[in-house]
């Protein structure tokens, strides 16, 4: 686990490969081109994803969770990383955003990078462009990195929380739970980021040989940690050992142990490269938790993992019966 931190926080010595897009990156800043959103970004965000679900009427009998989260997740975040824009314009470049994610889809799940001149390729670039200069029109002041950012922003927590709904449509014991526990929407997440971290690989080069641990690694070796397996170690998060249920197990009742660590998996990553909406996603996905507790989930088979572009679940469709009520997400005062 030391040794997992210490890869992903010693910039100088352990540099990203290639960027969202898998193009390869000449040199690596080792600094944050997003600043870590500031807790009034945060509120805004969340705001916005309330309304957003408020419209939201899931029917039954199912509900695909990866294309219900798209449009909520991605206005939250644009209008939490994109302030100065207009609501409108938030709408369009949340638009805009989906739509670079639609294109990078084929890109990152290719066994090898497509070319430059390739059609995937040529698409890829128009919509980037065009997502680039509509964030420029707005008056983002940095438009690519923040492009970037947004496009990590939404895909992963769509991911996260389509883990969540699949999770709580699978233990209907968890979702009675939540339903008289509130407060356990936040175990909920956590253990859906430790079982199903989207970003689940987290790819580094060695610029100089070190030694990691008692190994000797030479310099331009590809490293990878890998937060999925990481939330696998006993020693990071609360398993048999402390009356808990395996490891393999969903069981969010493992964080009220006492010294449970959340996150000491890394699901966010960790040093210069750490993902600067932590704080907003975690914000979504308890919101988006306390919301489906008013939904009639009903237990499903276990779904499949699909690794070609993070980890989503397939299916990504939940079981519907009627809702006893109108789902809501309240914010705190």
């Amino acid at each position: 686990m030391r040794d997992a931190r210490l890869t992903l926080t010693r910039g100088e010595q352990f540099v990203l490969p290639f960027d969202v897009s898998r193009r390869r990156l000449r040199g690596d800043p080792g600094h944050k081109v997003t600043r870590p959103l500031s807790p009034a970004a945060v509120a805004e965000g969340r705001r916005v994803f309330a309304a957003e679900l408020a419209a939201v009427v899931p029917h039954p009998p199912e509900v695909d969770t990866m294309q219900l989260l798209r449009v909520p997740v991605a206005r939250a975040t644009t209008a939490a990383l994109v302030p100065e824009a207009a609501p409108d314009a938030q709408a369009e470049i949340g638009d805009l955003v989906l739509g670079w994610i639609d294109s990078l889809a084929p890109i990152i799940s290719a066994r090898r990078p497509p070319r430059r001149w390739s059609r995937v390729a040529r698409a890829e670039v128009a919509v980037s462009d065009r997502l680039v200069e509509r964030l420029g029109a707005a008056g983002c002041e940095a438009p690519r990195g923040t492009a970037a950012a947004l496009a990590a922003g939404i895909q992963v927590p769509i991911a996260a929380g389509a883990w969540c709904l699949t999770q709580l449509a699978s233990h209907p014991e968890v979702l009675r739970r939540l339903r008289d526990q509130p407060a356990t929407a936040e175990d909920v997440v956590w253990e859906t980021l430790r079982l199903y971290p989207p970003s689940w690989l987290l790819p580094r080069i060695a610029t100089e040989d070190v030694v990691i641990g008692t190994t000797p690694v030479s310099a331009y070796t590809p490293l990878i940690v890998s937060p999925f397996a990481l939330g696998r170690l006993p020693e990071v998060c609360p398993g048999p050992e402390q009356g808990q249920a395996d490891l393999d197990v969903f069981e969010p009742e493992r964080w009220r142990v006492d010294g449970a660590r959340p996150g000491a998996w890394l699901p966010f990553g960790v040093g210069a490269h750490a993902c600067p909406g932590r704080s907003l996603g975690l914000a979504l996905l308890a919101d988006l938790v306390r919301w489906a507790a008013a939904l009639d989930l009903l237990p499903q088979d276990a779904p499949g993992i699909d690794a070609s572009r993070g980890l989503a679940p397939t299916p990504s469709v939940v079981g519907l019966g009627t809702c006893p009520h109108q789902p809501v997400v309240q914010l705190p005062q």
